[in-house]
């Protein structure tokens, strides 16, 4: 070992190493008792790779299930979830509003769509997607601005008693590194982190670079109950190598020490994630993905595709079976050059047979082809849902109804998804109501004005804290889908050129330059009634003038 590893003791308060102690000991419960899930998780990366564990050494694997889970992920993309503020009261109508351009600048500075696909490809895999929302400092040049990240699930650890993560004694996010990486970042602990034996299971061991260890960087969420002012807190703690990094309750690393998270670090007291569970399980945290359901299905197509395979391979090559005695040179018979081959004798079927791998039966290939068939149609990803020919239909109220049926499967996982976006929506809020400056200006590109930038000095209606309390924001989270598919595009201008004749016909048109702006965007019912609204307000003033 490095002599820059030469570790010494950690000078902590009691209270600091009973919360190093308390980490490591939930940790490592947590860690065992989710062993099992993760696992699985791992097991369904494998199969999405087509690294089965059961493969054939040289039948190729059925892309099947990896194309049905890039089918199913498509369609959420499709469904990529949108956030309406409704107010909940009128003098927050414009706040309302204001919130919606607001929060539509905090998720595009996010790449909220490269993180919701890859929240999609966690929950379709593995059947977990996990998000945080969190007050990132270092974004909008230092000023600070709410960011979301997405976080693989088997590096994330909730307490695995409860299915609701916020039901629990805490969550952890662990960072797999090396003593080097955490000492430059956090330098007022160097000299005093160790190597660990938390390392991923699921790939082989790997060395650090020389003179370097492997150890786990563990984030430890969880919340402190004040039975006096009647709320709960929510801390966070960081450790690496059994040494105490930050600590928001004892303010241990923090640059404004103990006094700077004196109510928790976000006041909603909520742990700051949003799981997207693909299925849920009965009373556990994590839930399981199309892998899970169509693992076993997947590996009965391989072995089909095993036996044609082998059988394949048998059929190119004929065997020779040579009396020995006969006279027959074996080498000239298996010489495939010689046309003619000498022998004394009489019938030569009689020293001599070559033998052929019989063909298999047709119910091999029936019964692949039926077992593929049927996962296509029972996860919702037929073969006219996916946009294919087939199934040798032809009647449009079929086909209708085919395309139905793999829209049901999808739109209630986007159900199930758009309630954890609303959580996540929420808590975006509550962190912009605690930490964005009142009066501070933000640049707004787009919102209900058109496509220009902006200038905009955000007033937030959500009220601050009162007694270390902060109280729900004061509007309706409402989720709906932005459609991106080209029949839902049709849909939405059928929808708008609808809109357009009745206005004309109730002798306020609206303006070509309003129809093309909805045409452009998104046309949601929302924004046309706007657009009608204020170009009703317009018409009405107009008229006021003239008279």
């Amino acid at each position: 070992m490095d002599m820059r590893h030469e570790n010494v003791l950690q000078t902590l308060s009691s209270r600091e190493k009973e919360l190093v102690n308390r980490t490591y000991t939930l940790f490592g419960f947590f860690y065992d008792q989710l062993r099992e899930e993760h696992e699985q998780m791992r097991r369904a990366r494998m199969m999405r790779q087509r690294r089965q564990e059961n493969r054939s050494a040289t039948a190729p694997t059925s892309n099947t299930l990896n194309s049905c889970v890039d089918n199913m992920i498509a369609d959420q993309i499709d469904n990529l979830p949108e956030a309406m503020m409704l107010p909940e009261r009128e003098e927050t109508a414009q706040s309302a509003e204001e919130m919606e351009d607001v929060l539509s600048f905090v998720l595009y500075h996010a790449g909220w769509p490269g993180k919701y696909q890859q929240l999609m490809e966690d929950a379709v895999v593995t059947g977990t997607g996990v998000v945080q929302v969190f007050w990132d400092e270092d974004m909008e040049d230092g000023e600070g601005m709410v960011n979301v990240i997405a976080w693989h699930p088997e590096d994330f650890y909730p307490d695995p008693m409860y299915e609701n993560i916020q039901d629990g004694r805490g969550c952890f996010k662990v960072t797999h590194t090396t003593v080097d990486w955490v000492e430059e970042h956090y330098p007022h602990v160097r000299g005093q982190v160790q190597g660990d034996q938390y390392e991923r299971e699921e790939e082989p061991e790997f060395d650090a670079p020389d003179g370097d260890e492997k150890t786990t960087l563990i984030e430890f969420w969880y919340k402190r109950y004040d039975a006096g002012k009647k709320r709960t807190l929510v801390h966070m703690a960081q450790v690496a190598g059994r040494a105490l990094l930050y600590s928001t309750e004892t303010g241990f690393g923090v640059p404004g020490g103990a006094g700077e998270y004196q109510n928790g670090v976000y006041a909603h007291g909520q742990y700051p994630f949003a799981l997207f569970r693909y299925r849920d399980v009965w009373r556990k945290p994590f839930g399981t993905g199309l892998i899970h359901d169509y693992a076993e299905a997947q590996e009965a197509i391989d072995r089909y595709a095993q036996y044609i395979d082998d059988n394949a391979r048998e059929s190119s090559v004929q065997r020779h079976f040579v009396r020995r005695g006969s006279g027959i040179d074996v080498e000239d018979v298996a010489d495939l050059s010689k046309t003619i081959i000498e022998w004394d004798g009489n019938d030569i079927r009689e020293v001599l047979q070559s033998v052929q791998a019989a063909p298999l039966n047709g119910q091999v290939y029936e019964m692949m082809r039926y077992m593929a068939d049927v996962m296509k149609q029972d996860c919702g990803q037929n073969q006219f849902s996916r946009g294919e020919g087939g199934l040798n239909v032809t009647a449009g109220t079929a086909i209708y109804a085919l395309q139905a049926a793999g829209g049901k499967i999808t739109r209630w996982h986007t159900e199930r998804f758009k309630d954890a976006f609303r959580q996540m929506v929420e808590q975006i809020l509550w962190v912009l109501s605690e930490y964005l400056e009142p009066g501070r200006k933000l640049y707004i590109v787009g919102g209900q004005n058109g496509t220009e930038m902006r200038e905009r000095i955000v007033q937030l209606a959500a009220p601050k804290q009162k007694n270390g309390m902060l109280p729900r924001p004061a509007y309706t989270v409402r989720v709906q889908v932005q459609r991106s598919n080209p029949s839902q595009i049709q849909a939405d201008n059928e929808f708008l050129m609808q809109v357009v004749k009745i206005c004309a016909e109730y002798g306020q048109p609206l303006p070509p330059e309003t129809i093309i702006s909805l045409m452009e965007g998104y046309r949601t019912k929302g924004n046309v009634l706007r657009a009608v609204s204020r170009n009703s307000t317009q018409s009405e003033k107009e008229e006021t003038e003239n008279e």
